[in-house]
């Protein structure tokens, strides 16, 4: 029988959490078949394992699909969208998990009810490395429910207001035929190696599409504390994945024909926040991706950022500035 959903789950050196990840899609309870298509990249530990062990426990009901390559975090994830069957996505990541059993049946009927719904999300908690939980202090998590015109929204999602609004993709179910169509639409959003993530092009441009709705009961418990592509630990991660978001808001902007005005102070917050990290990380790849990067989407910086500029030029006035920055920072 055709599945009604599709949960996404992408995986990559999970083989510590994705068995608990897969076990919260399980608990789902619904009165319509669903299917989990868990796509393990090319893991070098006991991921892929894992995944094909749960897909022979539960026949028809877990597919895995394991790379014989690394694919990248959006070919991954888009090369997986085609595989599935259900009418609706749901995502999760192989790291996180759902709390709540019935938010598959909640956001299918949701969406049922309102074909104009191109996607719903719902709030979320951070999950902490004791096993405690707790809401964000910097994203907007509202109290009610709420659909709107996803083209009210398209402001705050392109500038990264997360104080307005914030879509985590985990906690969202979407139509797939809407998803199919955009990637088909704008491929150059969706795959290729040197795109940062997978998640804010598809959000922005299914706003763009249709009406979203936001669900207020937390579906999700999302992992602190782990290394991750858009971690914040890594310094030289974060200034790369910085850089290239901002890149990819300004295309997506482009394309759009937003404003590129109302951008302007998003763009040099972001690059600033790119160079600094890449000045403390010490990597050359990342001050030479944060330069290519400021020069696409913002070549008027502040005095400060075209000082880190110049020292990163010459590895000696580098070397010497990082010393007197983590003095200074003790």
């Amino acid at each position: 029988m055709t599945p009604k959903v599709s949960v996404i789950v992408c995986t990559y050196n999970q083989e510590d959490t994705i068995g608990a990840a897969l076990d919260s899609i399980l608990a789902q309870q619904t009165d319509f078949d669903f299917e989990v298509v868990v796509a393990d990249d090319c893991s070098a530990d006991r991921t892929p394992a894992i995944c094909r062990e749960y897909a022979e426990r539960y026949p028809g009901k877990v597919r895995a699909i394991l790379n014989d390559e690394n694919k990248g975090i959006a070919d991954n994830y888009y090369d997986t969208l085609y595989e599935c069957r259900g009418k609706y996505i749901a995502d999760l990541a192989g790291d996180d998990l759902w709390t709540d059993p019935n938010k598959l049946a909640r956001q299918a009927a949701l969406m049922d009810s309102d074909p104009s719904i191109v996607l719903c999300h719902g709030a979320w908690q951070y999950l902490h490395p004791d096993g405690s939980m707790s809401f964000s202090e910097d994203h907007a998590v509202p109290d009610q429910d709420y659909v709107v015109d996803g083209a009210k929204m398209l402001p705050y999602l392109l500038q990264h207001r997360k104080d307005e609004v914030f879509i985590h993709l985990c906690t969202s179910m979407y139509r797939r035929d809407t998803a199919i169509a955009l990637t088909q639409k704008y491929s150059d959003f969706f795959y290729g190696r040197n795109l940062p993530c997978e998640d804010f092009q598809l959000e922005v441009l299914m706003a763009a599409s249709g009406r979203i709705a936001y669900d207020c009961t937390p579906v999700l418990a999302y992992r602190t504390g782990h290394d991750s592509l858009s971690s914040m630990e890594n310094p030289a991660k974060a200034a790369i994945f910085a850089s290239k978001v901002a890149v990819m808001t300004k295309k997506l902007a482009e394309e759009l024909t937003f404003d590129p005005s109302l951008l302007k102070d998003f763009y040099t917050r972001q690059m600033l926040f790119a160079i600094s990290k890449a000045f403390i990380s010490g990597r050359i790849d990342a001050a030479r991706q944060a330069m290519a990067d400021s020069a696409f989407v913002s070549p008027q910086l502040p005095r400060r950022a075209r000082f880190a500029f110049a020292a990163m030029k010459f590895k000696p006035l580098w070397a010497v500035c990082r010393v007197a920055y983590k003095l200074f920072q003790r």
